[in-house]
């Protein structure tokens, strides 16, 4: 007898989609310490879902924007959860019941190991203790023109070779040998590596790399260990679905060309920097999001960088950033993922450009934009996330973070659609403010049948 199922090729992207909820609501690898955990993890993932849809839950969801907090709670801080990753694990599941009810919780957020971190330097990074304060509350990305001008077409000619034998060792001091290399495309030769490793540079490096791969699994084992041990008592991820970059505008501002050296190729330029990001975008398409897999949820939070109203005009907004960005949340949607840009700074000025996706395809979480605008202009095509502020979180008394949640649920969560969310993560402190934020939904948030 033949089956009926439909091949995933076939599917439309809201049947993609519900499959990827099935997973959410279903995660196959979480085994739940008890009935009543598996029932809550249901329960609070079935509440983002429906937001997402645009429909009503039981109450309005809530993302509190904890970030690393719970280190700081618990007398550590940043550079103690690099390196002590058993100090770590012991504060957040202490975190995690002192706290107690919470939509959504997951381990330390983007704390890479100490170790390696030191093994392998990077001038495009500074962290507590290397570059930073050792009390530093979070590691810092350093922008510069690390690809230069002339060199985009050698970028998209080979992005592999590229990354190895010229990004790599202008980024990371351990690779500069790297860059006497000869060109990748003897990768698939058998003796490449071989002749290359006859070079005792580059064959410290390999040294080096392989004596730091226990660390790395340690650091992973330990990463895993402490998210599934947070699962089983209920709490969903919201961020299975990984990070990606977000806009391929941000790929060459940030990363590559830096913020002044990507406003001159605007002006000096364009259409070689229009080509290479149509180029990136269909390189990311074709690479990985047509095989993304199937992960503990199907959101994937995009941090968005450049597309702030006061870093480029309305105009610059349409022609450089939002025409390539709309292409990867299209791509992604057909895949049956949920992405979750985040437009930090303001956005007041995009919302009426930034509303040309499919209905409930698009989960926008907001930092410093007008949310009861964002719900009049977007509300109708896109589920909306903010935003409490930071300062608020950090500095305001808990009956003034309760009123400014509560003004927020009274403008964006008629007719479903609204996350309660802060502006940006909290890295310090501000949790009993946080707990304000869950008691704000719990009060003011629900929904009436």
């Amino acid at each position: 007898m033949e089956s009926t199922a439909k091949k995933w090729e076939e599917m439309t992207w809201q049947e993609k989609r519900e499959e990827r909820f099935k997973r959410w609501l279903n995660p196959p690898d979480v085994k739940f310490v008890s009935k009543e955990a598996e029932q809550l993890y249901k329960q609070r993932v079935t509440r983002f879902i429906k937001a997402i849809k645009l429909e009503e839950p039981d109450r309005v969801p809530v993302m509190l924007p904890m970030g690393n907090s719970p280190a700081y709670w618990g007398g550590a801080n940043f550079r103690t959860i690099m390196y002590d990753y058993k100090k770590g694990h012991e504060i957040w599941k202490k975190f995690m019941e002192y706290f107690g009810d919470m939509d959504m919780f997951g381990g330390p957020s983007f704390i890479p190991s100490g170790k390696i971190s030191e093994a392998i330097p990077s001038i495009a990074q500074k962290l507590p203790g290397m570059g930073l304060p050792e009390n530093a509350p979070m590691n810092q990305f350093v922008e510069g023109e690390y690809m230069k001008a002339d060199e985009y077409d050698l970028y998209m000619t080979d992005p592999t070779d590229y990354n190895f034998r010229v990004m790599l060792p202008r980024t990371t001091p351990l690779f500069e040998p790297f860059k006497s290399l000869p060109p990748m495309r003897g990768f698939m030769m058998s003796n490449y590596w071989l002749t290359a490793l006859t070079n005792p540079e580059i064959r410290k490096i390999f040294e080096k790399l392989m004596n730091l791969t226990d660390e790395q699994i340690k650091w992973m084992t330990a990463s895993m260990e402490i998210n599934n041990y947070i699962r089983a008592r209920g709490y969903p991820s919201l961020w299975g679905g990984g990070v990606l970059l977000g806009a391929p505008f941000d790929h060459f501002a940030d990363a590559m060309r830096g913020t002044h050296g990507i406003f001159m190729d605007m002006y000096r330029q364009p259409k070689k920097l229009l080509e290479a990001m149509d180029w990136y975008l269909k390189l990311t398409v074709e690479n990985d999001i047509k095989n993304f897999p199937m992960t503990a949820s199907p959101i994937c939070v995009m941090p968005l960088h450049k597309g702030d109203d006061t870093f480029m005009s309305d105009k610059q907004f349409a022609e450089y950033y939002w025409p390539t960005l709309r292409g990867l949340l299209l791509a992604m949607i057909n895949e049956g993922l949920v992405p979750l840009p985040f437009a930090e700074g303001r956005y007041n000025k995009r919302l009426k450009q930034i509303n040309d996706t499919p209905k409930s395809g698009v989960v926008w979480w907001f930092d410093q934009t007008d949310m009861a605008d964002a719900k009049k202009t977007i509300g109708d095509i896109c589920c909306i996330v903010g935003n409490v502020p930071t300062s608020l979180i950090l500095n305001g008394t808990t009956q003034q973070v309760k009123e400014n949640c509560r003004e927020l649920i009274e403008a964006c969560a008629p007719g479903g659609g609204y996350i309660l969310g802060g502006g940006a993560h909290v890295d310090t402190g501000g949790v009993e403010n946080m707990k304000a934020m869950m008691d704000a939904a719990k009060e003011y948030g629900v929904y009436k049948k």
